[in-house]
């Protein structure tokens, strides 16, 4: 039997647009076992996923080791198109699932340029595979570096009901932008990597303000707007990669929890409210005797 894991996670982090991107402690799971094919879904998407060879999971499996002759039970606890990386997580749950039962003892440098065929977008996905925070660019081959366990601040996600399409998110988003915004963004991704680097809150705070993406996206996230005014004091508030899920930053565990309660109070049933960590591990996986 093999077992594998793999995490949600939320890319961009404000102006680290297609380049930043941290693992969130909301984990998918797979057990696989010898057997028939088949392909078994509890939790998110057990209505709608394909329950066959075309499962992303599978298709990632598949570039490592042959599907057939396998049984694969998936649960999985994160929210499809919220922009908490449910794509990502399959397709590295899927690898590293699938380097275990080839037998193959692969790294994140290994399995990202696997993966990139199935994810063109690779910042939640090197995240997925490295765990942390991470920093993914393209050279000939996709890369990345994983840049600190995890961020100085605590984290809250508030997920609403509606959907979003990544496809249909950049849409949204112009071809060229002013000169002087791209500087605001170029000046605020430099702050968003030296506060993550040194620890710094503060500087955290001052790196949160983006002029690429988060302004075009705005419309398709309606509460990203509205929880900005909720909580003023929070040190940011990111739009989780295209979106509708917001990310909200604080200092420390205690404004976490009041400022989750707060936002429960004030967003009943249109949001979860979830305060979330940043999983300081990747996904994995690892292979058991079935007695």
């Amino acid at each position: 039997m093999i077992l594998a894991r793999a995490p949600a996670s939320t890319a961009n982090l404000g102006p680290g647009f297609d380049a930043a991107a941290a693992a969130l402690d909301l984990w998918n799971h797979v057990e696989i076992e010898e057997g028939t094919f088949a392909v078994e879904i509890e939790g998110e998407g057990a209505r709608e996923l394909p329950r066959d060879a075309t499962h992303l999971a599978v298709r990632a499996f598949a570039l490592l080791a042959p599907p057939t002759g396998y049984r694969f039970r998936f649960t999985n606890a994160i929210p499809l198109e919220r922009g908490l990386g449910s794509s990502a997580a399959a397709i590295g749950l899927g690898l590293v699932a699938g380097a275990a039962a080839s037998g193959r003892a692969l790294d994140v440098r290994d399995l990202l340029p696997l993966g990139a065929r199935l994810e063109s977008h690779i910042d939640n996905l090197a995240a997925v595979l490295s765990g942390g925070v991470c920093i993914a660019w393209h050279d000939d081959d996709p890369q990345v570096r994983r840049i600190a366990d995890r961020l100085p601040a605590d984290a809250i996600a508030v997920v609403p009901s509606e959907r979003t399409s990544t496809a249909e998110s950049r849409t949204s988003l112009p071809k060229t932008i002013a000169h002087a915004d791209a500087a605001v963004s170029a000046g605020a991704a430099m702050l968003l990597g030296a506060a993550i680097a040194t620890g710094d809150a503060e500087l955290l705070r001052h790196a949160f303000r983006d002029r690429l993406h988060e302004p075009f996206r705005a419309a398709g996230a309606p509460l990203f707007g509205r929880v900005k005014r909720l909580v003023p004091e929070a040190l940011g508030v990111t739009l989780s990669g295209s979106g509708p899920t917001v990310i909200v930053w604080v200092e420390d565990a205690v404004d976490r929890d009041r400022t989750a309660a707060h936002l429960t109070a004030e967003l009943g049933a249109e949001a979860a409210v979830l305060p979330v960590e940043v999983a300081r591990e990747g996904a994995a996986a690892q292979s058991r005797e079935v007695s």
